[in-house]
C-alpha cells in the first residue's frame, strides 16, 4: 500500500490542472469524512484511512502554498511601488537643486557682466557653484540608495516570515499522514477483531420442569 501512495506525492506538487483537480476532489472527500460520525470512520479500512489522511494533508498543503504565493506577490508589488516612489522623489529633488544652481550662476553672470568683473573671482564662483551642484546630486543619489535598501530589507524580512513548505517538507508530511492513517486503521481493525461476540442461547423448545416424586401410599387402617 505505501509505495503507490508515496509514488503519487510528487504529482501533487509538480503543478498542473489534473493534480489540482485530484487534490480538490480528495479535499471534498476529506471534508465529508470529517463531518461523518465516529461510526462511519470506524468502518473504514486501514487503506481507506491512509488515503483519506493523505488527501486531507495534500489539500491543506496545496492551499497553504497558494496563500504563500499570494502573500509573496503582494509584498513584492508593495516593495516595487515604494522603490518607484523613492526614485521619483529623488529625481524631482535633484531637478529642483539643479535648476536653483543654474539660476544662481545665471544671476552671477548678469551681475558680473554689468559690473565688468569677469575675472578670476567670477570663474571661481562659477566653479564652486558647479561643485555644489555635483555634491547635491551625489547626496540625493545616496539618500535614494539608502531608502531603497531599507525597502528591500523590509521586503526580504516579510518574505522570510511566510510559511511555505518545500517539496521535500510537503512530501514528508504527506507520507507521515498516510502512515498515521494506516496505523490508525489497523488499530481500529484489531479492536473489531478482538471485540467479543454476544450470542443468545439457542433452545430447542420449551423447558419442562421436573415432576416431583409422588408421596408414599399409606394404607389405612394399618395392618397388624
Amino acid at each position: 500500500m505505501c509505495p503507490p501512495l508515496l509514488a503519487a506525492i510528487p504529482a501533487l506538487f509538480a503543478g498542473g490542472g489534473a493534480a489540482a483537480g485530484t487534490a480538490a476532489a480528495a479535499g471534498t472527500a476529506a471534508a465529508a469524512g470529517t463531518a461523518a460520525t465516529a461510526t462511519t470512520v470506524a468502518g473504514l479500512t486501514a487503506g481507506q484511512l491512509a488515503a483519506l489522511s493523505i488527501a486531507t494533508t495534500a489539500v491543506s498543503l496545496y492551499a497553504q502554498h497558494g496563500q504563500a504565493k499570494a502573500q509573496a506577490k503582494g509584498i513584492k508589488l508593495q516593495a516595487e511601488h515604494a522603490r518607484e516612489e523613492v526614485a521619483q522623489a529623488a529625481e524631482e529633488d535633484l531637478g529642483q537643486r539643479i535648476r536653483a544652481s543654474r539660476e544662481r550662476r545665471a544671476r552671477a553672470r548678469v551681475a558680473a557682466g554689468e559690473s565688468g568683473a569677469l575675472g578670476a573671482s567670477f570663474a571661481a564662483s562659477i566653479n564652486q557653484s558647479l561643485t555644489d551642484q555635483n555634491m547635491d546630486a551625489a547626496l540625493v543619489s545616496k539618500n535614494a540608495a539608502f531608502a531603497q535598501r531599507g525597502i528591500d530589507d523590509r521586503a526580504n524580512t516579510a518574505l522570510s516570515q511566510i510559511r511555505d513548505p518545500s517539496a521535500l517538507e510537503a512530501g514528508l508530511q504527506i507520507a507521515s499522514a498516510g502512515v498515521d492513517g494506516y496505523n490508525t486503521g489497523l488499530g481500529i481493525e484489531s479492536l473489531h477483531t478482538a471485540a467479543p461476540k454476544h450470542t443468545s442461547p439457542v433452545t430447542s423448545g420449551p423447558q419442562m420442569s421436573p415432576v416431583p416424586n409422588p408421596p408414599p401410599t399409606t394404607l389405612w387402617p394399618p395392618s397388624n
